[in-house]
């Protein structure tokens, strides 16, 4: 009866290892949110435009505008860098409130703040010009909110233009039949379809 007992444990114990296993696996492979994302995905991009604000400070700077550059970097007062890229602006804010407080002042209060973000789509489609950023935006997505390629609109060579005039080709009639192909956003892209000659 034991040994019954014991067959039977160890069938129990192989099945539910075989069933865990795949599971295990599987979550191992999954993508993680991106580092510093907090779960969000309204994170700050390269070539964005933001405005920081350290108020509550005697003599304080003005107000800053700076643009995100190209390696995720924004330069302010005292000359002090941080990198803006990939953070929310509440975690951007937290960072630089933490070195400026208690090293040079004992309060001050700090707000980063986003400029409306854009994305500019131009050339032959069929209502080119600039749309909002929301994430996850994607390069058919901003085409078809520009009401799609139009009559003349070469879908083969469709260029991404970002920050740093660093620029990217896209077969997007490859991309409209495998989505993997089609390319993310960021604020300030602009596309351009060219025109298709016969």
């Amino acid at each position: 009866m034991k040994r019954r007992f014991n067959t039977v444990l160890a069938g129990w114990f192989a099945l539910a290892l075989a069933t865990l296993l795949p599971l295990a696996a599987a979550l191992a492979q999954a993508p993680s949110a991106p580092k510093g994302d907090s779960g969000s995905t309204d994170v700050l991009n390269a070539g964005e435009r933001i405005v920081v604000i350290l108020s509550d400070i005697p003599n304080g700077p003005p107000p800053q505008e700076v643009v995100i550059s190209e390696d995720g970097k924004i330069t302010l007062h005292l000359d002090k860098t941080f990198t803006a890229a990939g953070k929310t602006r509440s975690q951007l804010e937290k960072e630089i409130k933490e070195y400026y407080v208690p090293n040079f002042y004992t309060r001050m209060t700090v707000t980063v703040k986003q400029e409306e973000r854009y994305v500019y789509v131009g050339g032959f489609v069929k209502s080119p010009n600039r749309y909002p950023f929301t994430p996850g935006l994607t390069l058919l997505k901003a085409i078809s909110s520009a009401g799609d390629f139009s009559e003349f609109g070469d879908k083969t060579e469709v260029t991404i233009t970002r920050v740093g005039d660093r620029k990217e080709v896209v077969d997007c009639k490859k991309a409209l039949k495998d989505p993997k192909l089609d390319r993310p956003l960021f604020p300030g892209d602009r596309i351009y379809v060219p025109r298709r000659f016969f």
